[in-house]
């Protein structure tokens, strides 16, 4: 497999009044700007998105995002996966490269404007109908479950969680296109959060954002300025925590990184950097334990020795992640692979691993029913 980062664009994370279709255009222009490149030069397109139609009334994406550039008539398609559907949406462009060339792929989501239970159960969807929505569980009360078993298994505690929180909000001060870009979290912060679903309290869990990502991806470089991508996995796995025996593991992501790490002929102790799914703090610890970054349980120990921050020696979400850097659900997968980029260039300012030449990007549906791996940096 052979391919390269052309272009990449992303709008701001946080709350918008903008409708998808003008985040979308924002992100797809500048991805077109970044690459130097005209929309008629682009072979196909893949639209990422996941509640556009019960939150929006708006399905049928791919033709919607046409309708942006008039005249465009070539091959779109729309992806969905629940919170992973831009990392399987970058995957699936990756891997249709010998039918088409270069493939924009674009990431958008609109969450803002909808009653808080309205949206807290159109974004349960992406849980099983009958052993998860039918009996009240949550995604907030699912991590929840996942962190208590972690803490049971391993003797992780709450401070790890205010840990990984405390980093990623630091983070995101460092990342201007970041949800809490301009707010300063500290300890007195997380302390006075509400309970959420035991032990997760407010500060463990991920912003509510809109916002979109594109990025250009093709079989050939176009400039020194591209990036290449030598390994993208995804892997699947029962949707249900009910149905699994572990719950402190995600079998999906451990395949999507076999795959991706296979392919790009790397192991875990080669990255330089990793944009994980930490859609809640707990999920930050089970996906450095995942990705091999750490043996199982022993995750924190990074963490608390500071290794996991920007100048550590495994930088786990530099950008802010998901956590402080937002998760626009369907643009987050896209949104990762551009802050790969701009780090693998060395164009990511203030927030900037120095030295870094292999990045991961970690991408995750549900609680662990899929995962998308993209491993990116120099070619052998």
């Amino acid at each position: 497999m052979q391919a390269y980062v052309l272009g990449a664009g992303k709008t701001r994370f946080g709350p918008s009044s903008h409708p998808m279709t003008r985040l979308a255009h924002e992100a797809i222009l500048g991805a077109l700007s970044d690459a130097d490149m005209r929309i008629d030069e682009i072979g196909a397109f893949v639209v990422a998105n996941f509640l556009g139609g019960p939150n929006e009334s708006q399905l049928h994406l791919n033709s919607v995002i046409a309708g942006l550039f008039p005249g465009m008539h070539i091959p779109g398609w729309r992806v969905e996966a629940a919170c992973a559907s831009g990392g399987v949406a970058i995957h699936q462009a990756v891997t249709m490269l010998g039918a088409y060339d270069p493939i924009l792929v674009v990431g958008v989501e609109r969450l803002s404007g909808r009653p808080g239970n309205e949206l807290t159960r159109n974004i349960g969807m992406a849980g099983d109908a009958i052993l998860d929505q039918a009996q009240g569980l949550n995604f907030p009360a699912t991590y929840a479950l996942v962190a208590q078993r972690h803490m049971q298994r391993y003797g992780t505690t709450t401070r790890d969680f205010e840990i990984v929180s405390l980093k990623n909000h630091a983070n995101a001060q460092l990342n201007p296109l970041a949800h809490f870009h301009h707010k300063k979290v500290a300890q007195a912060d997380i302390d006075a959060g509400a309970t959420v679903a035991s032990p997760l309290r407010l500060f463990d869990c991920c912003p509510v954002s809109d916002g979109a990502a594109a990025v250009i991806v093709s079989a050939k470089p176009r400039d020194e300025r591209s990036v290449p991508i030598i390994g993208s996995g995804v892997g699947t796995d029962v949707i249900s925590l009910a149905q699994r025996e572990d719950h402190t593991s995600f079998a999906a992501a451990r395949e999507a990184a076999r795959v991706a790490y296979g392919q790009a002929g790397i192991t875990a102790a080669d990255i330089d950097l990793v944009e994980v799914h930490d859609c809640f703090t707990i999920a930050e610890i089970v996906a450095m334990e995942d990705l091999g970054l750490a043996e199982p349980g022993s995750a924190v120990e990074l963490i608390r020795a500071g290794e996991t921050g920007i100048g550590g020696s495994m930088p786990v979400n530099p950008s802010g992640g998901l956590k402080a850097g937002g998760h626009a659900i369907g643009a987050t997968g896209v949104g990762q692979v551009y802050e790969a980029t701009r780090q693998l260039r060395g164009e990511a300012g203030k927030r900037q691993v120095e030295g870094a030449e292999i990045a991961v990007t970690h991408n995750v549906g549900g609680v662990g029913g899929t995962c998308a791996v993209q491993v990116l940096g120099r070619l052998s």
